[in-house]
């Protein structure tokens, strides 16, 4: 069959299957060989497809291609996912039309027909209808539900708190209990306990849905109020018997087995008088791993162990018989006869350890991706008390998860042995010694013998994409989850096993398939789907003897250490030897980090690209204040202007970009205020940067050469205060004055640059330079701000050079200018009160100063804020 056809039926059936009800039937050219129909039968289904697909898309909001003929043309992909937005918001507003004729009152039905919106990714309509109905006393509870929906999926959890916790209504704040009591604990940790404890009392929990009984457990878990997690838990499993829900039932035993007195707290077997070693496991109460790739970490770690041939292990009998078998197969030239000593094994959860019975005294290797978070509220460090961490070949997969404690606990048991160099950086920007390991991985061949003939042949395809000939697996099998963690030891050193003796060649785009497979000899093809991830510096693009130094380095720094811990040595002289056997690799981060910088322009261009232009000289008592407009904004400026002009208590200047708004437009409104002048910036351009709203903010300080300060507004902004008030903000010894940004996706500004860097696709050289320099001289990270209200510290901005530094990063690797100036600017602004700059599709505020609807759903076309 044409590929085209295919992709007609890929790209429409998501719309087309469940709004036309045409069934697209996958069939190949050849499948039915012989019969003279195949080619018929498949034309004939995707001509339907595509004239049902036609009758659907021409109903809904945009343009819809013409010729569409099912054979040979097929509508774009975006084309097609715009209708598919489309039809998900209609049904998303239909959902309340349908709770109501099912019967269901208005406060409730609301509360369906948000969910819906929200889920669509429709959180603008959500937050326009929310605040439609708040601004009647009678529906106000109703709006206030919507945009505590809203919020909580988009913003800190405070600001959906800030709405939900003004609802009376009980039927409401029921049918949105799985939104409004999770949030309430997040917020306000175990002061929000006490609400629990009223509704338990009153039996309200009873009419709780069983997901809001799930996520409201999740979040008291969180915080570790375990009896009421009980409460909650047991009393609906009670009621479950005959329920149908399966899987928020499993999910509820599942916690269960997680709380004091669960399977997961049961005594570990212990040997009197033995050192405990932890093997690394993957379980949590959030969820257990599926991942081949974790299985074969611990497996190589497992080879570590086993190489000592004086070493004997007693513990958990599964393992131990485990460990008796995977001896047998230690490499000859891997082996040592080493100390004599016997370790009592214990199976030590990497995400979830806080919650095991863990045996005093007890090391293990603390490799791998830190940290999996539990229901996406927490991290599982500091670890447990009684481990001893040796902190190799780790991941920093969210920098959210280095908290004082956390950064306390790391420098404790540091340095610590990265398996990236992007987790090197951020470990050292939050003051925690950290140098390159590479991974543990590259070790696993200690177990992998060898065969006097090599008879690999073929190829296998591990999670990849770009077609060939052999098997294909995935790396992700959800079965593991039902066995036993010696199972899926046993199952990933038969994954290992097939790169070592049976494949020749391996294409793959995991990381934990390729060097896995090139540490046992095989042929390795990788090619992730981004290769720069942040899981990838230092571990792509490495030759073989790159390779081998990764190999030979943690296998020397573990033949130091291993016998120590076996042999008993205190943890002083541990840790101690550690410090001591790390000191070239800190120093070799040292030297690597401090190769790195930050393109910078040149001040003669800069000075070149402004020449030409008028620059405003300042006037006393008179209050600067810079527009930025962005496309289709236009129309917004005179309103935006006048209201500004209605709130002013002082003398102001409106300066425009130029362009945006004409000489006689700019005339029209000056004749309007009472108190302000309307000013247009000239023309400014600059090589390789296209985007001149973006220029001209990054230019601000040399286009207003001897202001000390400037004030900067969007056009999309409603205001009701002072701008001159705004104006006079204190700076201190910061850049600038500005709100944090409160989206939920804004929140760490070393993921911000991480995020940054990951955009640079194929360039992961590119990619890697740009972490190192960002975070060289960080002490800390910051939460990024909203430069788009915002009072500029233009003189102490000159001092710096910002200018130079900020264009330079849009020139030369593409940034945007909210982006060039986070990473320059980090953490080095003063906050300005919220009410400065509200933007609704996040927030909301009973007295907004400025609200800022850039890029954001107008109410009802119109830019006002209501309480």
């Amino acid at each position: 069959m044409k590929p085209v056809v295919h992709g007609i039926a890929r790209r429409a059936l998501p719309v087309v299957e469940r709004a036309s009800g045409t069934r697209y039937v996958r069939e190949r050219a050849e499948g039915e060989r012989g019969t003279g129909k195949s080619s018929g039968k498949a034309k004939k289904i995707a001509t339907e497809t595509a004239r049902a697909y036609r009758k659907l898309a021409t109903g809904l909001r945009g343009a819809t291609a013409e010729g569409i003929d099912g054979w040979t043309v097929a509508p774009s992909t975006r084309e097609v996912d715009t209708k598919a937005r489309q039809l998900a918001r209609v049904k998303a507003h239909a959902a309340l039309s349908e709770a109501l004729t099912q019967g269901s009152s208005f406060g409730p039905a609301v509360v369906e027909a948000g969910r819906s919106l929200v889920a669509a990714g429709h959180t603008a309509d959500t937050v326009s209808i929310g605040l439609n109905l708040r601004s009647n006393p009678s529906t106000e509870d109703a709006g206030r539900v919507l945009l505590g929906l809203a919020y909580q999926r988009t913003s800190d959890f405070a600001v959906a708190w800030a709405q939900f916790e003004k609802i009376d209504d009980r039927d409401i704040i029921v049918s949105a209990a799985e939104e409004y009591y999770p949030t309430a604990i997040d917020t306000l940790g175990d002061d929000g306990l006490p609400l629990l404890d009223r509704v338990n009392e009153t039996g309200e929990t009873d009419r709780w849905s069983a997901k809001a009984v799930l996520r409201t457990a999740e979040s008291a878990f969180c915080i570790g109020a375990f009896d009421h997690v009980r409460s909650l838990v047991e009393s609906r499993l009670n009621q479950m018997e005959d329920e149908t829900d399966s899987a928020v039932r499993y999910e509820l035993n599942r916690m269960r087995d997680w709380l004091p007195g669960g399977k997961h707290l049961e005594a570990l077997p212990t040997t009197a008088g033995k050192r405990n070693f932890g093997v690394l496991s993957y379980d949590q109460p959030g969820i257990r791993s599926r991942n081949i790739g974790d299985y074969i970490q611990t497996i190589a770690s497992i080879g570590h162990l086993l190489r000592y041939e004086n070493l004997s292990f007693s513990g958990d009998p599964g393992l131990t018989e485990l460990f008796k078998k995977f001896r047998k197969s230690v490499k000859e030239q891997r082996k040592y006869a080493g100390p004599e000593g016997e370790l009592n094994l214990v199976e030590v959860y990497r995400d979830g350890n806080v919650y095991q019975d863990i045996p005093e005294d007890t090391w293990y290797i603390a490799f791998g991706w830190y940290m999996h978070d539990i229901f996406g509220k927490s991290f599982n460090i500091p670890f447990h008390p009684n481990l001893r961490p040796i902190l190799l070949s780790v991941f920093v997969r969210y920098p959210e998860m280095l908290t004082p404690e956390a950064i306390a606990y790391l420098k404790k048991y540091g340095p610590v042995g990265c398996r990236d160099w992007q987790s090197v950086a951020v470990l050292r920007a939050v003051g925690v010694p950290a140098f390159f390991s590479g991974c543990l991985t590259t070790t696993v061949d200690t177990l992998f013998p060898a065969p006097s003939a090599d008879r690999r042949s073929g190829t296998v395809q591990i999670d990849w994409t770009k077609g060939g000939k052999g098997p294909k697996k995935k790396q992700t099998v959800t079965a593991i989850r039902d066995k036993t963690f010696p199972e899926n030891l046993e199952l990933a050193r038969n994954w290992v096993a097939d790169y070592a003796y049976k494949y020749k060649r391996v294409l793959t785009s995991r990381l934990h398939a390729n060097l896995p497979a090139r540490s046992v000899g095989a042929e390795v093809e990788f090619e992730p789907k981004n290769k720069s991830d942040s899981r990838f510096g230092g571990l792509i693009g490495i030759d073989e003897a790159e390779f081998d130094a990764i190999r030979d380095g943690i296998l020397d720094k573990l033949s130091v250490l291993l016998p120590l811990i076996a042999t008993g040595a205190s943890d002083d002289e541990i840790y101690s030897k550690w410090v001591e056997i790390t000191a070239e690799d800190m120093a070799a981060a040292d030297e690597y980090l401090a190769t790195a910088t930050l393109p910078s322009a040149e001040s003669t261009t800069i000075s070149a690209a402004v020449n030409t232009t008028d620059r405003p000289a300042p006037e006393e008592q008179v209050t600067d204040v810079f527009m930025t407009v962005e496309k289709g904004e236009e129309s917004l400026v005179a309103t935006a202007i006048r209201t500004i002009d209605a709130h002013a208590s002082g003398r102001y200047r409106i300066w425009l970009p130029s362009g945006e708004v004409s000489a006689e437009a700019a005339d029209e409104i000056q004749a309007q205020l009472s108190l302000g002048t309307v000013g247009r910036l000239g023309p400014v351009s600059y090589a390789d940067i296209a985007n001149e709203n973006d220029l001209v903010q990054a230019l601000l300080p040399v286009l207003f050469p001897d202001h000390e300060r400037l004030v900067v507004v969007p056009a999309a902004g409603e205001f009701s205060a002072d701008i001159v008030e705004l104006s006079r903000v204190d700076f201190g010894s910061t850049l600038l004055a500005a709100k944090h940004d409160v989206r939920k996706s804004r929140s760490s500004g070393l993921t911000l640059m991480r995020r940054i860097a990951s955009s640079f696709g194929d360039d992961h050289v590119g990619a890697l330079n740009f972490v190192f320099a960002s975070h060289a001289g960080l002490t800390e990270d910051f939460v990024p701000f909203d430069p788009q209200t915002a009072v500029l510290n233009l003189s102490g901005m000159r001092s710096e050079g910002l200018v130079n530094k900020i264009v330079g990063l849009m020139q030369e690797l593409k940034l945007s200018y909210v982006d060039a100036m986070q990473t320059i600017v980090g953490g080095r602004y003063s906050e300005i009160d919220d009410e400065w700059n509200v933007r609704a599709q996040w927030e909301t505020s009973d007295s907004p100063k400025i609200v800022n609807w850039r890029r954001q759903t107008r109410y009802f076309g119109r830019m006002t804020l209501t309480r």
